[in-house]
């Protein structure tokens, strides 16, 4: 288990987040809204996805070394585990704790046992597109691992 790669792995996670939301803002705004979306969606949604990252790639980022060495389709295994646990977890409890953060609500005027019904259902529909975003993103970061693992503290 490398300390390193779980800071990168943090590091990046973050990056992810950010990037992830702006592209899923943007996509969603000129979509669906057809207009630009309020900063009050791009705070929700990088709260949703923040948390699964972090937790998702600092232990991917700590365990870069046996990710790189194991065949493809066992890369294709974690990706789509990663993407399953990233969506459920967004659609979920990322969900709810952002509608409490951001919206200062309690959770008595929301159908709670719904939305955490939905979340897993969203996890299962949305895996075609998620795994392959979450295999692309976990090869970013077995690079982004190798290339602080084999950097000396001047390079950087």
């Amino acid at each position: 288990m490398s300390v390193k790669g779980m800071i990168v792995g943090a590091a990046f996670s973050i990056t992810a987040a950010v990037l992830c939301t702006f592209i899923f803002v943007i996509v969603v705004s000129t979509s669906f809204l057809m207009a630009a979306a309020p900063s009050i969606m791009y705070i929700g949604v990088f709260l949703q996805v923040v948390v699964p990252f972090l937790m998702v790639f600092s232990i991917a980022g700590a365990q870069f070394k046996r990710i790189e060495r194991v065949s493809e389709g066992v890369k294709w295994a974690i990706s789509s585990i990663m993407a399953f646990i990233v969506v459920a977890y967004a659609g979920t409890i990322g969900s709810l704790t952002t509608h409490m953060v951001v919206w200062g609500n309690k959770l008595e005027n929301l159908a709670v046992g719904d939305i955490i019904v939905w979340g897993f259902i969203y996890g299962f529909l949305l895996l075609p597109l998620a795994a392959p975003v979450g295999r692309w993103l976990i090869l970013l970061l077995v690079d982004c691992c190798k290339y602080f693992e084999d950097s000396k503290e001047g390079d950087i």
